[in-house]
């Protein structure tokens, strides 16, 4: 297996790594924490791979205000 840190996860996201720990924290990437450090399988990237670029619009985004 293939483990990479948030941090290398990030970086083939192409996002932060505080990002890949947000995603951690919201139960949409399985991680281990080893030590003080994420650990994220690189298989598990797929799960989180496809997913619509930026934020969710401020009119009718997730608390679908008008």
């Amino acid at each position: 297996m293939d483990f990479l840190t948030t941090d290398q996860a990030g970086k083939i996201l192409g996002v932060s790594g505080r990002r890949v720990r947000a995603l951690i924290e919201a139960g949409r990437l399985p991680a281990v924490k080893f030590g003080k450090a994420w650990m994220i399988n690189k298989r598990d990237l797929k799960k989180v791979a496809v997913r619509k670029p930026g934020r969710p619009s401020a009119k009718g985004g997730r608390y679908g205000k008008d």
